[in-house]
């Protein structure tokens, strides 16, 4: 009798630990996902970038700060173009857990083509105010982004072109498809969902096993998603794919290695579907994560300067 009246107890508990084993699971994938191995922001009192645009490119700069909506301040370098032209700006974005260096290998190129460059710690990375909140599924960094343009526009630049990679050309879309003053963008190995980037994580971890379940694996991203949207605060949450639509008309140049192992090659073409025909996307093949301009090189450098070289000869914005 007593054995019978403890079965329920004993199943109670043991439901109880599974569902808080789950529940753990959920928080940790959604803190690796935000706050990836290695991350942590630097102490600002401490330290010190040894690697500029003067040391990588030989490129006079300057340190700028501007504050956000939120009253917190971004802060990154700017390079003026040669003899100070102002016609296009840059706002150049790096991926996630990085800071403003992550674009130092596209300075010289884009200096060359005439524009000024601006290379920002996306809050939460760098020298940017942050908390060690780590990524925001690319919502504040686009508030960042966008602000950024406008701190462009404010000392004098006509055109603003976004540039970014990974986790930064992911800002760079959900920035424009909200601002209409950005002129343009390009993006290389953006995540089109955050959900297919966490499901694409979650088989290939249980292919190792032999283990094929991408309906599971989906409705776990989704669950993963939906509660880092929650942890972190965001007060809404946009996917680019969902958004890049409205950058249209304006340029998008979309580019994507189809060696990248980080983010997979569906993303872009769902990009490309949903963005209409003013994107223009172009498969590097030998490339792989963010390497497209090492990997491709003159022709990397061909295509960019075809976009800047439309920025120049498009008439201004009516959003200005």
């Amino acid at each position: 009798m007593r054995s019978m009246q403890l079965l329920p107890v004993g199943i109670a508990v043991a439901l109880a630990i599974v569902v808080a084993l789950f529940l753990a699971s959920v928080w940790l994938e959604s803190r690796a996902l935000t706050n990836p191995g290695g991350y942590r922001q630097p102490d600002p009192a401490e330290f010190v970038f040894t690697e500029t645009p003067a040391t990588e490119a030989g490129l006079s700069y300057e340190d700028i700060a501007f504050d956000v909506a939120s009253g917190e301040t971004v802060r990154g370098w700017l390079v003026p173009a040669a003899q100070d032209a102002k016609d296009v700006g840059i706002v150049a974005l790096h991926g996630r857990s990085g800071d403003r260096r992550g674009q130092l290998g596209h300075l010289s190129m884009l200096n060359k083509l005439g524009a000024g460059v601006l290379l920002i710690d996306m809050r939460e990375n760098g020298l940017s105010d942050g908390e060690n909140r780590g990524m925001a599924l690319g919502i504040r960094e686009a508030e960042d982004a966008a602000a950024a343009a406008q701190e462009l526009r404010a000392r004098g630049y006509q055109k603003v072109v976004l540039f970014g990679c990974s986790l930064g050309g992911t800002t760079a879309i959900l920035a424009a498809a909200q601002d209409p003053s950005i002129d343009a963008v390009i993006s290389e190995s953006a995540i089109a969902r955050f959900e297919d980037f966490v499901a694409e994580g979650a088989d290939r971890r249980l292919g190792l096993i032999g283990i094929g379940a991408k309906w599971a694996t989906a409705w776990w991203a989704g669950l993963v998603v939906d509660h880092t949207h929650r942890r972190i605060g965001l007060s809404a949450y946009l996917a680019p794919a969902d958004v890049i639509g409205n950058i249209a008309p304006r340029p998008v140049l979309l580019i994507h290695g189809l060696q990248d192992h980080w983010v997979a090659e569906t993303h872009a073409q769902a990009l490309k579907d949903k963005g209409g025909p003013n994107v223009d996307y172009w498969q590097i093949a030998e490339a792989g994560h963010c390497d497209g301009g090492a990997v491709a090189g003159e022709e990397y450098r061909a295509r960019v300067a075809g976009l800047i070289e439309q920025v120049r000869a498009a008439p201004a914005s009516s959003a200005r």
